[in-house]
Order: structure tokens, then sequence, then C-alpha cells
């Protein structure tokens, strides 16, 4: 009896040990994973090109550490004799590559957006009930950041790209991801944050209130599911601190219905610095639907392109 005693006591031991051990990896920021992870470009593929009134094409990237990369560019066809500003985008949930087909026109701006590296067919909208799709959604997470330094170096290779004036755009569910990449990489010349929260706790939080009706329950699911994904190395706020001196521009919807102010306070707050500005847009929460809002964030962005050039 005291033998087996004793071999329990090791093995809980043991999984406790293994336990703690997985926690500290979830908290510790991931810092040099992203910039390891981006690796080298082993592999470009050009899967299908266009050409009308803009040249698209799809392209797929797979890096030397095996991480792969699909994306989609727009660029005017008049403009094979000029370097263009590029404008990077990582766009909301569902979106993906297919951000830039919002774009009708690119008037002198090279465009680029990709999928999220998301590798299971297990829907997202699920991930409240169940965890069948945990390790890929937690691999997606940090594998976000290095799939757009490697979109980057590959954009930066081509010759129709202004290497000195790209931006990189974060739109909703894309900002947390966007404000770690445009600090890690100093080849972004811009940060743009768009309509996202700078407070991830009470964005999930609010994002679950219909899952989850008892405040106190949704507030321990929330911290639970954010330090899952590696939550603590998404800090958009501290982010935005490290990008500098280079400038963030954040966007905020006055009537935002997907995230509460306060999840927007923590990107008014860092508006405060000399580096960060702040501009507010009329109307809801940008969606593909969403017109009004669509158009008023591309020109909100093209505007400040061009008198940047």
């Amino acid at each position: 009896m005291r033998l087996k005693w004793r071999i329990a006591s090791i093995i809980a031991a043991l999984l406790l040990a293994a336990v703690g051990a997985y926690c500290i990896e979830l908290a510790i920021p991931k810092h040099d994973y992203f910039v390891q992870r981006a690796g080298t470009l082993r592999r470009v593929e050009i899967i299908d090109s266009s050409e009308s009134v803009a040249i698209s094409e799809t392209v797929e990237l797979e890096s030397s550490t095996g991480l792969l990369v699909s994306m989609r560019t727009l660029r005017p066809r008049n403009a094979a004799a000029r370097r263009l500003p590029l404008v990077l985008v990582l766009s909301g949930r569902g979106a993906g590559k297919d951000a830039v087909e919002l774009v009708s026109d690119p008037q002198g701006i090279a465009y680029a957006a990709i999928d999220y590296p998301y590798d299971s067919d297990q829907a997202l909208d699920e991930f409240w009930t169940s965890a069948a799709g945990l390790y890929a959604v937690q691999q997606a997470f940090i594998d976000t950041p290095p799939a757009v330094l490697l979109a980057l170096s590959w954009l930066l290779q081509q010759p129709w790209v202004d290497q000195k004036n790209v931006e990189l755009v974060g739109v909703s569910l894309g900002v947390p991801f966007a404000a770690v990449a445009g600090a890690v990489d100093k080849r972004f010349t811009r940060v743009w944050l768009m309509h996202g929260g700078g407070d991830n706790l009470s964005w999930v939080m609010y994002l679950a209130r219909d899952q989850i009706e008892n405040d106190t329950l949704r507030n321990l699911a929330s911290r639970v599911a954010l330090f899952a994904v590696y939550g603590n190395s998404f800090n958009t706020a501290r982010w935005i601190r490290e990008t500098a001196p280079r400038p963030v521009i954040i966007v905020a919807a006055h009537d935002d219905d997907i995230v509460p102010r306060s999840s927007q306070q923590p990107l008014i707050e860092a508006a405060t610095s000399e580096h960060v500005e702040l501009i507010w847009t009329e109307g809801q929460h940008v969606g593909r639907r969403r017109q009004e809002e669509v158009q008023l964030l591309l020109d909100i962005i093209s505007s400040r392109v061009a008198a940047a050039r």
C-alpha cells in the first residue's frame, strides 16, 4: 500500500510539474518566437493571377520553419514602372486575404492581405462550446505575427513596392496581431489599428455575453480562454509603446457594436503619446456588409498614404 501511495504521489507530482510548465509556456510573451518562426522564404507559388483595372495575384508562401501563408495582392495595372506604397492588411475574421476585394480601385497603392494561419476544420464560432480545435487556435494565434513578417519579406522583394512607405493595417480581430507585428518588425513605417480593442479581456467578455449570461462565469471563462491562446503575448497597449518612434494611428468607431468602450479605453489612453494619433469615425463596427464603414476606413488610409508620398 505504501509503495502504491508513493507511486501515485510521484505521478501526481509529475502531472503538476507538467501542468505548471505548460502554464509558464503560455504565460511568457513570445517575442523571440514571433521572429524565429517567420524564418526565411523557402517556397513561393503564384496560385492565380488576373488583370483588368488592377493586377490581382494569389500567392502561397512557405517558410524555412514550415509556416505557410496564403496571401492576395492588388495593385494598379499601369504602375509597373514605379514603386508603390504598400498597405498590408490583417482583417477581421472571415475576410482574410479576400479583404483586398473591398478595394475597388487601388489608385496608386499596392494592397496585400493574408489568411490567418488556422489549420483546422473546427469552426472558430464553436470555440466556447468545444475544445476540439484548441491546439489549432493556439497555433493560429502565435503564428499570425510571424505570417505577417513572412508576407512582408516577399512583398519587399517585389519591384513594385516602395520599401520606404510600408503600412500595416489591423482591422477588428486583426488589431492585436498587427500591434505585435508592427512593433516587432521595424520594416513597417507606420501601423494602423482600426475598430479594435486594447483591453482583450473586456472585449472577449463582451463577445461572450450571449453564450455565458452569468458575469462571474463569463469573466472566468474569458480569462481562461485568453490565457490558453497566449493572451499575455498580445497586450496591445504595450506593443504600441514598443512601436515608437514610428507612428501608430488608431481609428475607433463612436458607436462600435462589437468593441465596447471599456476595451477601447487603453487605445484612447495610448493616444496621449506624441507618436500615436486617434481618429474617431461615425457609425458602427466595420464589416464586409457595411459598405459605408468600409469605404470610410479605406478613404482614411488612402488619403494619408497619398499625403505621405
